[in-house]
């Protein structure tokens, strides 16, 4: 058993949250930053040519527009404090709008905010802006007049007051829950695809018989955000080959504590593994684990998909009793289920592989939208349980049967919450395209109990009722 040691884990620990933070912000800012103070020294050189007093051919007006080194001393001065200004009230009122709408939905609207490319772009221009004026004010001098880097700057800045009007477009645009949705499903997809390298990687199911030599314990707290498959390809290959498995029993992205079950080492029937072979298997399994305070969008398919679902929950539950997000998750998961069905009807994997990794991200898509139904019934979203149940109904109809059987068993339970609601037109149709998809893909029991549950719904109809009492115990499903 690997001994816990959180400490031992720090620098590892440091290095995959800075790494976390470029690759979700930093990176482009901080290179476009690096861009405006290399501009910089190109223009200090090509500024040279007016410190000796002589002008480039044609351009002599350039020189006496912008004036001697105190005039240009003076525009220079006055650029940076405006930009500095209109910098820091600018983003501070986007970022009131950013707090506004995760008030309104929940805290991924930030998550997506910083994300966004355009966004990065905004930040990384304006903040080099400010460097690029103060490194050509320091620059100016009686011995150098930078005439060029001031024409740079002067023009620049006009640019970044008239990037203003678009940054607030776009900012506001991005905080509309369609928009929202849209870029956490484009992610989710994009992750899938990293998760799938993994998929090919490894195995879905443990082979029979084999003995549980030892359960691998997590020796520090934290998300599971990477297994590196090939390290411990190469470990049991070296000392254990064809006769030790290693099998993740977590999810990638879930959340550990000191001590809780990570990895489980199984052995083949007949094969003995001696306690130093052991050790040095496990070490090399926890070894093979990043761990990180926190949950990257970009490889994480189902970080994207918690997100989707604590929106919808969310907006959909009375705290918000937004009607408008739900629909568009709904919309979002009927996408991802669509794709990712047929590779759950024939999963790619490696028979080969030492490493087991049940591919559970599919699965977690179907609970989203079972959450959805549950939260319906609370709020009394009548239309939301409508587009929840038709997204099934669409769905059964040609996704692969592992993700029929899912489908099946939320429309199954989701006739529990339907006494909560009252049928109108909307649910009713829903109910009944879902009953006729359900008898059509072969689940003939769960298709009467829809209808059934329906027929017990409507006999509530035309009658004063409480919404505990709406449908009776006698007529109740």
């Amino acid at each position: 058993m690997v001994n816990p040691s959180p400490l031992r884990s720090a620098p590892s620990r440091i290095l995959a949250a800075a790494r976390r933070a470029f690759s979700q912000f930093l990176a482009l800012p901080l290179a476009i930053v690096v861009g405006f103070i290399v501009l910089n020294v190109v223009i200090y050189l090509a500024d040279r040519v007016w410190s000796d007093g002589r002008s480039p051919a044609g351009l002599a007006w350039l020189g006496d527009l912008f004036g001697d080194h105190q005039a240009i001393g003076s525009l220079l001065s006055t650029l940076a404090s405006s930009i500095v200004t209109v910098t820091s009230i600018t983003f501070s009122l986007l970022l009131i709008a950013v707090q506004q709408g995760s008030a309104a939905l929940t805290t991924q609207v930030t998550d997506q905010f910083m994300m966004r490319r355009a966004n990065q772009l905004y930040f990384g221009y304006f903040v080099g802006l400010s460097v690029f004026v103060l490194l050509t004010l320091l620059t100016n001098s009686q011995f150098h007049r930078p005439v060029f880097g001031s024409m740079l700057a002067l023009s620049m800045t006009m640019a970044a007051l008239c990037m203003i009007i678009v940054m607030i477009y776009n900012t506001i645009d991005q905080m509309r829950p369609e928009r929202i949705v849209q870029f956490i499903h484009h992610h989710v997809l994009h992750a899938r695809v990293h998760d799938e390298k993994l998929l090919c990687r490894t195995r879905r199911t443990p082979r029979p018989y084999w003995i549980l030599a030892s359960t691998i314990r997590s020796p520090q707290s934290g998300y599971i955000v990477d297994v590196r498959e090939a390290r411990i390809r190469e470990t049991v290959e070296a000392h254990a080959p064809g006769s030790v498995e290693v099998e993740l029993l977590v999810p990638l992205g879930s959340r550990l504590a000191v001590g809780d079950p990570a990895f489980a080492l199984r052995v083949a029937p007949h094969a003995v593994l001696a306690p130093i072979l052991r050790d040095r298997i496990e070490e090399a399994v926890i070894g093979a684990v990043t761990f990180d305070d926190g949950r990257n969008l970009d490889r994480d398919a189902s970080y994207g998909l918690h997100q989707l679902a604590t929106i919808a929950w969310t907006a959909t539950s009375t705290a918000k009793s937004n009607p408008h997000p739900g629909p568009a998750v709904i919309h979002a998961l009927r996408d991802i289920l669509s794709l990712w069905s047929p590779c759950e009807a024939d999963p790619k994997e490696d028979p080969i592989s030492p490493l087991v990794y049940a591919d559970r991200t599919p699965t977690e898509a179907t609970d989203a939208l079972e959450t959805i139904i549950i939260v319906a019934s609370e709020s009394m979203q009548a239309q939301t349980l409508s587009d929840a149940l038709r997204t099934i109904a669409i769905l059964l109809d040609h996704v692969s049967q592992p993700t029929a059987e899912r489908l099946a068993d939320v429309a199954k339970r989701a006739v529990s919450s339907l006494g909560e609601h009252v049928l109108t037109r909307q649910l009713e149709a829903a109910l009944s395209d879902l009953a006729g998809a359900l008898d059509r893909r072969g689940f003939t029991g769960v298709g009467a109990a829809i209808a059934e549950a329906a027929k017990q719904l409507g006999a509530s109809l035309g009658k004063l009722n409480s919404r505990s009492t709406r449908v009776s115990e006698t007529t109740g499903p």
